[in-house]
């Protein structure tokens, strides 16, 4: 059905533009030896609109119809016949013998490879028939057999040649008929094509098997592929082959296969080596060298194009750590301007055709971009600092050899000391509007590269008045002295040691209290107005004799 469809629509499109199709002969009995006297129907076969069709024997027009009938053929019947519509050329020539011999070998008009043959010896109508022979090339092929037909299964272009049989009629006769057959192809051995003689790594590839099928058979012929003796397509009703983005592995040597539906015919192409070329090569990218922090660093992509293709088709993009820092463009560069640590990581490029998409990365590249000077830190000469106080802060960093650094240095963001040379601040007597968030800068004498420090809060610490050290701190001071006094004599009083002295006069020792004892020493540490105090009470607690106790 899928073939009759193809038919139409090829014999649609010869009726539309008016190119010349050949009709094609055909008989009815299908043989091409008849007797005289033995009837046939031939058919000029074409498919068009209003067509008027011609018959020629021998080149001369005979009549006009699709169909012309021999009713009641006689030798001069024999002749070379074609038929021509309208809008067709004229078809192929057929062969019609018309014989009055006793015995004929007949064969079918047109004979394919893969068709099932019969061969018929016939004979003389009127007349009995007894065994047959069938002969090729002289040789047997068949011995006497009650049959008359012979029959050839599949046959191919090696059976070609002349065949002849013989049979006994009535009266014990021996008659032969011969034929010359001619096995015709099918369809011709098949050419794997391509549709560029150049392919290109990412190009659309199609491979067509080329055939040429009789115009005497409508049948459907199947298609396989195969690369390197292995299949890439199976056999099925397309007669090409495509890959949608060629890679280099679909390089090799390809060859096809056609064949009828059931495989009675099957023929293979020869081999054709196909390469696939690459439009360029496997990208590689560089880095300037020594990437330095605050610089200003070049990546470039290299790649070499193949003069197949134009310059303009090559795009490139970069990643770093997966992520896209410049999509598809012209350049095979990448710039990043005052270079910062942040923009360390592991880079790669990607190459893009334009023309077809094809894509191809690099390996990884790790880019470290060294530090040229670290964070500042701002340190100060002491943790409390006091009012009229010397203060210093230092900007602290370390530097890379050769590197020179101005400083400048900010409080409460505003800027208090101008970029220069010196990495110190200086507050000579320091004031309580001194105190606030101080931070420092520093900066690159060449590049201009800035690096700011983390804040330090300096609190200056306000000085104490002698009106308030009058006030508070000498009343404390003589409270503290006087309670540690009086618990000295606390203690004192409780332990009260005995102490032996000798009399003077008598040598015999006197005991002294030591209650007296405490009052001595306590008048002794007493001022002379309390000492007065201390004396009158003494004398009101003495004997009145000294030498009450003797």
């Amino acid at each position: 059905m899928r073939w009759e469809l193809f038919v139409l629509l090829v014999l649609l499109i010869v009726w539309k533009t008016g190119y010349a199709v050949k009709p094609v002969v055909t008989f009815n009995q299908n043989w091409d030896k008849i007797f005289t006297t033995e009837s046939l129907t031939m058919t000029c076969n074409v498919r068009s609109r209003d067509v008027i069709y011609s018959w020629y024997k021998d080149n001369t027009q005979i009549h006009t119809g699709q169909s012309f009938v021999i009713g009641n053929a006689v030798k001069g019947n024999s002749g070379n016949y074609q038929c021509k519509g309208s809008n067709t050329e004229r078809s192929d020539s057929v062969r019609l013998e018309v014989s009055n011999d006793y015995v004929i070998l007949q064969a079918p008009l047109y004979i394919y490879e893969g068709d099932h043959v019969t061969l018929r010896c016939h004979h003389y109508p009127g007349y009995s028939a007894g065994s047959t022979i069938f002969y090729k090339d002289n040789t047997i092929i068949r011995d006497w057999g009650p049959d008359s037909l012979f029959r050839i299964t599949n046959i191919n272009i090696g059976k070609s040649g002349k065949y002849k049989c013989t049979n006994k009629l009535s009266g014990g006769y021996e008659y032969s008929g011969e034929a010359s057959i001619s096995v015709r192809e099918l369809f011709t051995a098949p050419e794997i094509k391509v549709k560029t003689n150049r392919v290109l790594e990412g190009d659309h590839m199609t491979l067509t098997c080329d055939t040429s099928l009789s115009p005497h058979r409508q049948t459907d012929l199947q298609f396989a592929f195969y690369r390197d003796q292995r299949t890439v397509q199976n056999f099925t009703l397309s007669d090409q082959y495509g890959v949608e983005m060629a890679q280099l592995k679909d390089s090799g040597k390809y060859y096809c296969e056609a064949k009828t539906l059931n495989s009675n015919v099957k023929k293979r192409s020869d081999e054709l080596n196909i390469k696939i070329n690459e439009p360029f090569t496997d990208p590689e990218i560089k880095v300037s060298a020594n990437p330095i922090e605050g610089d200003n660093i070049t990546l470039t992509c290299l790649t070499k194009p193949s003069p197949f293709i134009l310059d303009t088709e090559v795009e490139f993009a970069f990643q770093r750590n997966g992520q896209n820092v410049q999509e598809f463009g012209s350049s095979n560069k990448y710039g990043i301007l005052f270079a910062k640590l942040e923009e360390s990581g592991s880079y790669i490029c990607e190459v893009r055709r334009s023309a077809n998409g094809l894509t191809k990365k690099s390996k990884e590249i790790n880019v470290q971009i060294q530090e040229l000077f670290s964070h500042p830190e701002i340190v100060t000469n002491t943790d409390f600092p006091r009012e009229g106080s010397r203060i210093i802060l230092k900007c602290n960093t370390s530097i890379r050899n050769g590197i020179e650094l101005q400083f400048a240095f900010y409080q409460n963001e505003k800027k208090v000391q101008k970029l220069n040379s010196s990495h110190q601040y200086i507050i000579p007597l320091a004031q309580l509007e001194d105190s606030g968030n101080y931070s420092c800068e520093a900066r690159t004498l060449y590049n201009g590269m800035k690096k700011r420090s983390a804040v330090v809060s300096v609190v200056i610490q306000g000085t104490i008045s002698i009106t308030v050290y009058l006030l508070i701190i000498c009343p404390v001071t003589l409270l503290l002295l006087i309670l540690a006094i009086l618990g000295s004599l606390y203690m004192f009083r409780q332990r009260r040691p005995s102490v032996n002295n000798q009399d003077p006069t008598t040598g015999a020792p006197v005991r002294t209290d030591e209650r007296e004892v405490n009052r001595v020493t306590y008048s002794a540490l007493r001022p002379k107005s309390m000492r007065r105090l201390a004396a009158a009470q003494e004398m009101s607690d003495e004997p009145e004799s000294i030498y009450e106790n003797t």
